[in-house]
């Protein structure tokens, strides 16, 4: 069966983007081998592994086409007035070699994205986003709790991958796939956009005679959000995506620098004491 045209019905598009090299690629190479090829939509793209497109039924979200595209981190464009106030993108996966020989082009990368999300006038946590640290075979292989604290400082939701052979390329999918459609599903502004007529489609293309070995990724199986398979943290992390963030609230604490000299750990237990008289 060969794939299908783009429709003008509900469009969620993902942005793979991280530094060069760092396996966006390979993501979207395993994702495709993965969708049954009546899935498979058909797109006007000159780099078939850096774009691709399939439709998808998300739980009580209904059917849904997405689009997958992969940029390197500095080859993306910026904002700018007059152009489509919508940004190209709804939700991102933040692509991360794992190895510590491009933890500088990491850190680079992951500036670059937020300042592309602010020519957006968005950040990182008023859109969805996933980490995912890839290439976790390398000799070099930094632990997941150092990226984390180097990469992560919001707790986002984060995955180790090694895409070349498929390794935790269809649980980050997932993942920003449940995040995303959500996000659009419960923001009539975005909704209305995202039912907006998809780019034009290339003219379909008969079916290769040689069948690629596919299996089913079963998006449309188990909780439509992957905060209940991670815990109270990544729950409350979507819900502040989904509503607007409240402000932050600073308490200022003051410690003797004596007390965190030496080599040993130090618990710090903050007790809060909330006034329901104070005014706002």
């Amino acid at each position: 069966m060969g794939t299908s045209q783009l429709t003008a019905t509900r469009t969620c598009r993902v942005l793979y983007y991280g530094p060069a090299s760092a396996g966006k690629r390979a993501n979207l190479r395993v994702i495709h081998r993965s969708i049954p090829p009546e899935q498979r939509l058909t797109l006007a793209t000159d780099d078939p592994e850096r774009q691709i497109a399939f439709r998808v039924r998300h739980g009580a979200q209904g059917d849904w086409q997405v689009l997958v595209q992969a940029v390197d981190a500095g080859r993306e464009r910026l904002h700018s007035a007059g152009r489509d106030p919508r940004p190209p993108f709804d939700g991102v996966v933040f692509v991360v070699d794992s190895s510590a020989a491009m933890l500088d082009q990491s850190l680079a990368a992951l500036e670059s994205l937020k300042t592309f999300l602010e020519s957006w006038d968005l950040d990182l946590m008023r859109i969805p986003i996933v980490i995912q640290y890839n290439r976790r075979d390398r000799p070099d292989t930094l632990p997941v709790d150092r990226l984390e604290s180097l990469l992560n400082p919001w707790g986002l939701l984060s995955f180790p991958a090694n895409a070349a052979n498929g390794d935790g390329a269809r649980e980050t999918l997932k993942a920003i796939l449940g995040l995303t459609v959500n996000h659009l599903a419960s923001n009539p502004a975005a909704a209305a956009l995202a039912s907006a007529p998809p780019p034009p489609a290339a003219p379909e293309r008969p079916a290769p005679a040689r069948k690629e070995p596919s299996s089913p990724l079963g998006l449309d199986y188990g909780p439509p959000l992957p905060g209940s398979e991670f815990g109270a943290s990544t729950r409350a992390l979507s819900d502040a995506i989904y509503h607007e963030l409240r402000p932050t609230v600073i308490v200022p604490v003051r410690i003797p620098r004596r007390l965190l000299e030496g080599s040993t750990p130090v618990r710090l237990l903050l007790e809060v004491e909330i006034d329901d008289d104070s005014p706002l």
